[in-house]
């Protein structure tokens, strides 16, 4: 139950965009990189604006977002981001409740090499009966 109440399914940024005014108004939560050049960051007020395009999308297909809080220590350009908040279509923005940047793919642990001989791994240790 609490799996299927946290799973909550988030859109791209193009899905957001051909979807026209039928999301305008509503609560939902979308995915996107931040577009290079495109932060103006005002801390005195915790206010960021930006943009957000799918990863592999054109730069032409954006979504302008407005974000009051706290600013992750992760943020910057060309990162990815979930939003949360409502999206306003005539001016193609999204004020966002809830910002989250993704784990960059630095933090992934690297794959051993094809070739990687796994038969040297330990033994698993034996306890007999009786033994102290």
């Amino acid at each position: 139950m609490g799996i299927k109440e946290s799973g909550v399914y988030y859109m791209t940024i193009a899905e957001l965009k051909s979807s026209g005014t039928a999301m305008s108004g509503q609560g939902l939560r979308v995915s996107g990189n931040v577009v290079n050049g495109s932060i103006e960051d005002i801390a005195k007020e915790l206010i960021l604006k930006f943009r957000v395009k799918d990863e592999e999308g054109p730069d032409n297909v954006f979504v302008n977002v407005f974000y009051k809080g706290v600013k992750p220590d992760s943020f910057k350009e060309d990162v990815q981001v979930i939003l949360e908040g409502k999206y306003d279509s005539a001016r193609n923005l999204l004020t966002a409740t809830t910002l989250l940047v993704k784990c960059p793919s630095r933090y992934e642990g690297e794959a051993p090499p094809e070739d990687h001989d796994y038969s040297n791994k330990k033994k698993r240790l034996e306890v007999k009966p009786g033994a102290n």
